[in-house]
């Protein structure tokens, strides 16, 4: 599919309090990076341009050495632990329609931090958004709970639930699905999240994925699980998909 309208973004700053630097680190013989990079090349997509936004020098090298393009350092002010992702990522539209006079229609946040996100998501949720009947496709898990069963907790761990509910439903099969986004997928109208300064617009669509699909890495627990993951063969990768990225 031709992605020539198309901005893909990888943010990938050089900070991280849950897991100290956890964008440098190798998972599974590969840099993290790289798990993100070879999708994006496998995902069937044609003509894209695809960045690397970070404000670290390892970080940036690492990128650089498994073919990403890191036309700059990103400002110091966009890499602080309170920095908005949508100024970061605007600040990477705005440069390559300085620098390089192009002005995507589309954009697309990868997080290196979504490892086990598969190519086709990456195809599917642009063709979804390409179609021009939504303003963005965001990549979603499901929940398999009643509003009853999820609950505010105060400092006292007192538990408030967010729906009160006569009769309490916990059997899934008798629950209607929620969904929460996972980090994985982000792809909207650029004017859209210049606009609005947001990845969440009124008129969007979900792609959904599973629970190792959406699987986040914060922290060294998210880490071990996703060792886990690889170890037991459940990553994309297993079932055969390589790349030279």
């Amino acid at each position: 599919m031709d992605a020539s309208q198309l901005l893909i973004v990888i943010p990938a700053r050089g900070g991280s309090k849950g897991l100290p630097g956890k964008n440098a680190r190798i998972l599974g013989n590969y840099p993290l990076l790289k798990w993100t990079a070879d999708a994006i090349t496998l995902s069937g997509l044609e003509n894209y341009q695809c960045i690397l936004s970070t404000d670290d020098e390892e970080i940036a090298a690492i990128g650089e050495g498994i073919g990403l393009d890191v036309p700059f350092i990103r400002p110091a002010k966009l890499a602080t632990d309170t920095a908005n992702v949508v100024d970061a990522v605007n600040h990477a539209i705005d440069w390559v329609g300085n620098n390089q006079d192009f002005h995507p229609k589309y954009l697309m946040m990868l997080q290196p931090t979504s490892p086990f996100r598969p190519p086709h998501i990456i195809y599917e949720a642009f063709a979804l958004l390409a179609d021009n009947r939504t303003d963005a496709v965001i990549g979603v898990k499901p929940l398999h709970r009643a509003l009853g069963t999820l609950f505010y907790a105060d400092n006292n761990n007192n538990m408030t639930p967010l729906k009160q509910q006569t009769n309490l439903v916990t059997r899934r099969q008798d629950v209607r699905t929620l969904y929460t986004p996972n980090g994985a997928m982000y792809v909207i109208k650029s004017d859209v999240l210049k606009s609005q300064e947001t990845f969440f617009p009124q008129d969007s669509k979900a792609i959904i994925m599973d629970q190792i699909q959406s699987h986040d890495i914060d922290d060294p627990v998210d880490w071990a699980i996703a060792s886990a993951h690889i170890n037991a063969g459940l990553s994309w990768r297993s079932s055969g998909i390589t790349a030279t990225c």
